[in-house]
């Protein structure tokens, strides 16, 4: 059993050790998106749509598994630094329980919901089908999603980002295969049409979840014997989902956040759609800076908060700062500086790429502030604060974006354009309120210890400053 000690040493080289293989990983995780959203465009822009319109929908999976693998990761890691193994142990093995009795519920609720929700974004006919097509292969493979998050939250707590990282270069290259033998059929497989694009996904999860729980099962991160220690503790189950619940409602905010800015988008048509599907492709790319600093994040400052050393925590926060504001920059301007070709690669379709490059010039110089609130936000999950990251984002994405979405769209019939500008808006106001409360909220935490260790007062106001 390997764990990598992240409570001493060097924090530049920890960090890019954990930061540089999530981030490389999840470049390809990006481009392995980016090639389901070719080929849905060489098929039509209908299909095209279809996968946009499905993106929010496929967020509820997304925030089912990463809201348990946060919550998980933060405890795991907590017990790491807090030397408690038995209490780590039995983090993990409750984590997988309840990861697959959600997963079972969810899959059941989401092939009935998913119709209805379409419906509601206005999707009918033709385009309702292939809707479906997609996203119902989808909803049969959520425990594989689920599975492959919680094993590498397990391993990130430990220290290793490497492995998962690994898994999904693997993933990239097996969908470039994958994606069109599904789509067209072929070798005895007749053509699956969107609904291959979809299996495909789901036969690459069932694959690198397989991997990934023989990693954490090999390692000795999980016992299954006694087959017995998986059996649900509610106890347990509730301090899971107190670290869990909110990250994973901060992510279902993101699903209702899609489903908000849909549903007014596609009042301009689904030209529209489709090219707010393919800018939310492309702002992944510029969000891989973002990830991998988290991932460090949520490992380094779970660590130290297990072990009460929140100075460390103060200086990992500013060197992830620093890097993830540089690496954006250079990132966002070469976004911004080739919108239109980024666009080209998805569709020909020139009212597509005209209004997704709209988007993206509008977007793209706010980016620095989801760097900003992606790393405040996995600090308060590390230190076990998690629920500012849900009122975060429920007021970022819907609640006030929302009045000027009906102002602008319904009443004042605007273009498309002030949507985005809207969106821009609300994050960077949502950005500035955040770092606020959670450098509070850490300064609160040195201050207390100081005044446990005996601290006159004047020294534990000069240490919460420094």
């Amino acid at each position: 059993m390997t764990t990598k000690t992240l409570t001493s040493g060097s924090i530049p080289y920890q960090v890019r050790d954990l930061a540089v293989p999530s981030s490389i990983g999840y470049f390809f995780h990006t481009m392995y998106n980016v090639v389901d959203s070719f080929y849905a465009g060489q098929v039509s822009t209908l299909a095209l749509a279809a996968l946009g319109l499905s993106f929010p929908v496929f967020l509820i999976i997304i925030a089912t598994a990463g809201g348990l693998s946060r919550g998980s990761s933060a405890l795991v890691s907590n017990a790491i630094g807090a030397e408690d193994h038995s209490r780590k142990k039995e983090y993990v093995e409750q984590s997988f329980s309840l990861g697959l009795f959600v997963s079972i519920v969810l899959t059941i609720i989401g092939c009935f919901a998913a119709s209805p929700l379409f419906q509601l974004l206005g999707a009918s006919g033709e385009y309702l089908s292939v809707s479906l097509e997609y996203i119902i292969p989808i909803f049969l493979g959520t425990v594989f999603f689920v599975g492959n998050n919680l094993c590498n939250a397990i391993l990130v707590a430990h220290g290793d980002s490497k492995t998962f990282s690994k898994v999904l270069i693997v993933g990239f290259f097996a969908n470039l295969i994958l994606d069109p033998w599904f789509l067209y059929g072929g070798a005895g497989l007749p053509a699956l049409g969107i609904a291959g694009i979809a299996w495909a996904t789901v036969a690459i999860q069932v694959g690198s979840s397989a991997y990934m729980f023989w990693i954490v099962l090999n390692r000795g991160y999980l016992n299954l014997k006694p087959w017995t220690s998986l059996l649900p503790k509610l106890k347990v189950y509730g301090e899971i989902g107190v670290q869990a619940l909110p990250s994973t409602f901060n992510i279902v905010s993101v699903s209702l956040g899609f489903f908000l800015i849909t549903y007014f988008v596609k009042l301009y048509g689904e030209a529209s759609v489709a090219a707010f599907g393919v800018t939310t492709r492309i702002e992944q790319i510029g969000f891989l800076p973002t990830t991998g600093l988290s991932t460090a994040i949520m490992a380094m400052v779970g660590q130290n908060s297990g072990a009460k050393n929140f100075e460390r925590v103060r200086q990992t926060m500013r060197f992830c700062v620093r890097v993830g504001l540089a690496l954006n920059l250079v990132v966002s301007l070469l976004m911004f500086a080739f919108a239109r070709q980024l666009m080209g690669v998805f569709t020909s379709d020139p009212e597509v790429i005209s209004l997704g490059v709209n988007c993206l010039r509008i977007i793209i110089p706010i980016h620095w502030s989801y760097v900003m609130t992606s790393a405040h936000v996995s600090m308060l999950q590390a230190i076990k604060r998690p629920l500012c990251g849900f009122f975060e984002s429920i007021l970022r994405r819907v609640l006030l974006p929302l009045p000027f979405f009906v102002w602008f769209v319904l009443y004042q019939e605007y273009s498309v354009d002030l949507v985005w500008y809207s969106v821009a808006g609300t994050n960077v106001l949502m950005t500035f309120v955040t770092i606020f409360y959670a450098r509070w909220m850490l300064n609160r935490l040195i201050r207390q210890q100081a005044s446990d260790s005996g601290l006159p007062k004047s020294d534990t106001k000069r240490a919460a400053k420094a």
